[in-house]
């Protein structure tokens, strides 16, 4: 049975392959790289650890991974995952 349950996907960033479901699937619009977190939104997707997002948007994996030639803003993302990251943390503390 072939499905995206079982398909493996890699991160862009450290390139190690995992079940999507541990990793969070972003989009290119616009040139904004934006957090796809339930995998619905049309088009060419990428994948990343939350953990490698900071390390991917530096080095500049993004704009390789949907093969752009210009410079892409990474910033909604790394807004995103600092988000998750202190509800994260705030969940814990309750």
């Amino acid at each position: 049975a072939r499905g995206s349950s079982t398909s493996l996907r890699s991160c862009i960033d450290c390139r190690q392959r995992e079940n999507p479901t541990v990793l969070l699937r972003v989009l290119c619009l616009g040139g904004r790289i934006l957090p796809d977190p339930i995998r619905v939104l049309p088009g060419r997707g990428a994948w990343v650890h939350r953990k490698c997002v900071v390390r991917a948007v530096e080095r500049g994996a993004f704009r390789w991974a949907f093969r752009r030639n210009t410079p892409v803003d990474g910033s909604e993302l790394l807004a995103y995952v600092n988000n998750y990251e202190t509800d994260a943390k705030d969940m814990t503390l309750k």
